[in-house]
């Protein structure tokens, strides 16, 4: 109890939160973004992500006059209520358009008000994003090899199988 009472009129040192916020680590990972003017849409982080909180539509565009078509990201969508920061979309991301900022405080009410868009094109968040397995095109549009079983001979195995062990044989 004495402990109680000296502490009860020493000054208080607790801070406010919003008045007061934690200053952060260096390398805290917060909300992942992407800079879709540097996002060549090749669907690396989509692939990687182990939750799929991540979607892209794409798109193929001649956005440089080349006269070829290029894959271009419509609309790029990521689940915040999915994410478990990971990091594997960032390191996947061969220009570096994906990263984690600062930004660490993410509140809704709704599930869906945590999927933030990004790009000219709305996604449907309600729709899994999980993608397509591909099947490779050796086996593709093959039916698999039918493997025959043995038919039985009717002999018996003889009564001296298995009787070598450890290297011994039957006559001694």
């Amino acid at each position: 109890m004495g402990i109680t009472l000296k502490h009860l009129f020493e000054k208080k040192i607790t801070r406010q939160y919003p008045e007061y916020k934690r200053e952060m680590p260096e390398r805290t990972r917060g909300m992942l973004t992407v800079d879709m003017d540097r996002c060549i849409s090749c669907l690396q982080c989509m692939r990687v992500c182990p939750d799929h909180c991540i979607t892209i539509v794409q798109d193929r565009r001649d956005a440089d006059g080349s006269g070829k078509p290029r894959p271009y990201s419509m609309g790029f969508m990521i689940d915040d209520s999915r994410c478990m920061y990971c990091a594997l979309c960032v390191e996947v991301c061969p220009v570096n358009c994906i990263y984690h900022t600062e930004e660490f405080e993410i509140q809704a009410y709704n599930r869906l008000d945590l999927a933030r868009q990004f790009g000219e094109q709305a996604v449907d968040p309600t729709i899994d994003p999980k993608p397509a397995v591909k099947i490779p095109f050796s086996t593709a549009g093959r039916k698999p090899p039918i493997k025959e079983k043995k038919k039985p001979t009717g002999k018996k195995a003889p009564a001296t199988a298995g009787r070598h062990i450890f290297g011994k044989s039957p006559d001694g």
